[in-house]
């Protein structure tokens, strides 16, 4: 140990003499680690970090695939009531949704994010209240019996001021008194990842009680997260087996709505933040590994030039050294010591370094209001990781260096009396071979990051099914004010005509849902003339209450019959418009318009096709055309809408105009999501999610390309400076500059050419690995990697 201790002071004092060296390698270290650790800070987030609750590792979600739906996603409460009592083996099984709801105390109203949970949900985790106490395994089970609201604790702190003493007062909840039972604990935000909620309710307090109902009564309805524990001797193989069998009786019992409905359990971990991100989430992060360690090799191989150079200037040292009795062994122990000091000062700079990244990452404001939460703080395993590999990192690039240098040969040094040694064949090879692989690695970052961008790219010009340029949307809700559905109407009736009234406006529409947003529906449908058979399950569609003005706000094309009118109203028959892939899927051949279809739900209703519109993307850019319909929101009722309003210029110059009309009917009445749609595509059922690669891409293929190009010129011009006496000799004898100039740079493009092609070569496998992730666009897409080349290298130019 003590000898250890002589070696890290020897390395300090040496590295100390050299300190523009050191600083460069510490960055350079820097650079690649702090890339790597702010990766690692978002998968330690998603994947790794456990729940602030008891016993983490023995938490497991309960989702569904079924026909037509291969993905896991969420549970109906009768699946789940079954699961939790006939399945044994669960020690207990909790359940949750999502909502919002009006909360006004204090003479103020805000619109808060819910999390509706059963009564064993806070005793299932294991969770003390911060004050108060926590929703009671008895509460919840009957509607509108149990008006208790448990408060997050950002909400308490930022509404309440953190006062104690709010526990037992009364709040209005949509205009129905509440009392708050309860603060959650400080480290608890709640079981959907990256939000936070404001607040926790029993499950049986939704409201209005047809909400509550919808979801209780319809065995089909999935709109329910699961979530519980499984019993001690109970494995996760066991538990899936014995949820198969479960599934294959609810099926017979219940053809109607079970039919190839089967469960899949699923680690808690790997269901961040939605079930479905349970078979991609390890496979992306793994992918997001390898790029950012693509960019550590980089650094690397510059750092181990960078040492090489520097162990051919100390060969006089080491040799004395030697003569003097120093072991091969103790050389490579003293170099290697002093790599890892280097590698240790760029595991300082690569923390800070990433800890700066993810701030920038956790500020990243996404277009809705949410209370999104991104939770990107080092712990333990950020800084394990950092430690291992900033330990990794030192050894891999001091180990070839010290290999060499302890080779030298201490005659011949000490013969040449402190002239220096001109280099052998052998380093100058090693040297180009490492070039070569610099160059290599950041040509695949740079077709990875232009793979990325050609994605942004190619979404953005993708058919939405509507025009989003020059709309704004604002949401309300009016049943967070206790409205009934007369005065909700009446409500609604009034906006619009204030609305239609201000200068800018050109068009105004109601919707149920935008597009983009959070808010989606679905229906299982038949044709009236086509029913669907008993061993068959119904297909499922998409469907959106809209106003009279909708496809012509939005512009959305209705290729045969008609949209909406006025007239299509609650006094009116039942009608439709459907897209083109529903009236291909349900009509085949036949002629849409006319045609009667049966939405199932808990009010079954047969509805008339009055048009059909051009297929659209709906809920998320990735989505596949599916089966979409419309119905007039004047006969379907939605106490929660989006108006959607098109301007003559910028929409959001008219956001205050249109707020003030609504506060002048309603002051309390809570507006939110207010942008434009063209920001809305924007948010993470949009374009975010490719933005965030192409841009992430993007930076890491330019970080590669920079250190290549250091190492680069560091090589070349060392080269360059040993053959000092030889581009003196040429030159006497004749030599031009340009053709020294040649020969230098020659040799350098030389191995930046043969880098180049190994890069492109090894590109078309990355490639491949990247499909999954990419949009529209071919993994083999030739002008894409190509372009890296030269003429189309515009990643340091292209609008992400």
């Amino acid at each position: 140990m003590e000898t250890l201790w002589h070696d890290v002071r020897q390395g300090l004092r040496i590295l100390l003499k050299s300190p523009a060296f050191t600083a460069t390698v510490a960055l350079t270290l820097g650079l690649g680690i702090g890339a790597n650790a702010a990766v690692f800070s978002i998968i330690n987030t998603l994947l790794l970090r456990p729940l602030p609750v008891a016993q983490p590792d023995n938490l497991y979600v309960v989702s569904v695939v079924h026909q037509d739906n291969e993905q896991p996603h969420q549970v109906s409460w009768a699946d789940y009531v079954d699961y939790r009592d006939r399945s044994g083996v669960f020690t207990d099984l909790a359940a949750y949704s999502i909502g919002f709801a009006g909360l006004s105390a204090d003479n103020h109203a805000d619109r808060i994010a819910v999390s509706y949970v059963t009564g064993n949900f806070f005793s299932m985790l294991g969770l003390t209240p911060a004050a108060g106490r926590l929703i009671l395994p008895a509460e919840g089970a009957t509607f509108g019996a149990d008006p208790v609201i448990v408060l997050g604790q950002s909400y308490w702190r930022k509404r309440f001021a953190a006062d104690p003493s709010v526990v037992g007062r009364t709040v209005l909840v949509n205009s129905r008194p509440f009392t708050v039972v309860g603060i959650v604990p400080a480290d608890f935000t709640g079981l959907y990842a990256l939000v936070e909620f404001d607040a926790y309710m029993p499950y049986a307090m939704q409201m209005p009680e047809s909400a509550y109902r919808e979801s209780v009564d319809r065995r089909d309805n999935h709109d329910l997260r699961v979530i519980g524990r499984l019993k001690p001797d109970v494995s996760l193989r066991r538990a899936q087996a014995s949820l198969d069998v479960l599934a294959a009786q609810l099926e017979q019992q219940y053809p109607a709505t079970n039919k190839t409905v089967r469960a899949r359990i699923i680690p808690e971990r790997l269901a961040r933040p939605e079930p479905n991100a349970a078979d991609s989430n390890p496979f992306v992060a793994g992918v997001f590994l390898l790029l950012v360690g693509l960019v550590l090799l980089v650094a690397c191989v510059n750092v181990v030039n960078l040492l090489m150079v520097r162990a051919t200037a100390r060969n006089r040292e080491l040799a004395i050294r030697a003569a003097l009795g120093a072991g091969r062994r103790r050389l490579v122990r003293q170099l290697l010591t002093e790599s890892l000091v280097l590698a240790a000062l760029g595991g300082l700079t690569g923390a800070l370094i990433g800890r700066w990244v993810s701030g920038l990452l956790a500020g990243i404001a996404l277009p809705m209001d949410l209370p999104i939460r991104f939770d990107l703080s080092f712990d333990w395993r950020v800084f394990s990781y950092i430690a291992a590999v900033a330990l990794g990192t030192g050894i891999i690039v001091g180990l070839i260096p010290a290999l060499r240098a302890s080779r030298t040969d201490v005659n011949d040094v000490l013969r040449e009396g402190g002239r220096g040694l001109a280099e052998g064949s052998t380093r100058h090879r090693l040297r180009s071979v490492l070039v070569v692989a610099q160059v290599a690695v950041s040509v695949v970052l740079l077709v990875a990051a232009a793979l990325f961008v050609r994605s942004v790219q190619s979404a953005r010009s993708v058919d939405l099914g509507f025009d989003h340029r020059q709309i704004l949307t604002l949401s309300m809700d009016v049943s967070q004010q206790g409205f009934d559905e007369a005065r909700g109407r009446a409500f609604y009736r009034d906006v619009e005509a204030r609305v239609r009234n201000l200068p800018g406006i050109e068009s105004v529409t109601y919707a149920y849902s935008v597009p983009f947003g959070y808010y989606n529906s679905a229906e299982y449908v038949e044709a009236e003339d086509n029913p669907v058979e008993n061993n068959q399950r119904r297909p499922s569609a998409g469907f959106n209450a809209v106003g009279p003005e909708y496809f012509s706000t939005m512009r959305i094309p209705v290729s045969q019959g008609r949209g909406f009118t006025p007239q299509d109203d609650a006094r009116g028959r039942p009608v439709a418009v459907v897209n083109e892939h529903m009236a291909a899927r349900l009509w085949p051949g036949q002629e849409p318009v006319g045609k009667r279809f049966r939405m199932t739900g808990a009010t079954p209703t047969t509805l008339e096709v009055i048009g059909v519109s051009r297929n659209g993307k709906y809920n998320y850019i990735f989505e596949d055309p599916g089966m979409y319909f419309f119905v007039p929101i004047e006969q379907q009722y939605r106490p929660l809408r989006a108006l959607q309003v098109r301007t003559s210029g910028s929409p959001e110059l008219l956001a205050p105009a249109i707020q003030k009309e609504i506060r002048a009917l309603n002051p309390d009445l809570p507006v939110y999501d207010v942008r434009s749609m063209t920001r809305m595509l924007d948010g993470p059922n949009g374009f975010f999610l490719l933005r965030m690669g192409a841009l992430f891409g993007g930076g890491l293929g330019v970080l590669g390309l920079v250190l290549a190009l250091v190492g680069i010129y560091g090589v070349v011009s060392y080269s360059a400076s040993q053959r000092t006496q030889e581009i003196g000799v040429r030159m006497a004898l004749g030599a031009r500059p340009r053709d020294i100039l040649e020969l230098v740079v020659g040799h350098g493009l030389v191995l930046v050419a043969v880098g180049i092609t190994l890069g492109l070569t090894a590109s078309f496998a990355v490639a491949r690995l990247l499909k999954n992730l990419l949009f529209g666009v071919s993994t083999t897409d030739e002008l894409g990697i190509l372009g890296l080349t030269g003429r189309r290298l515009r990643i340091l130019g292209l609008d992400l």
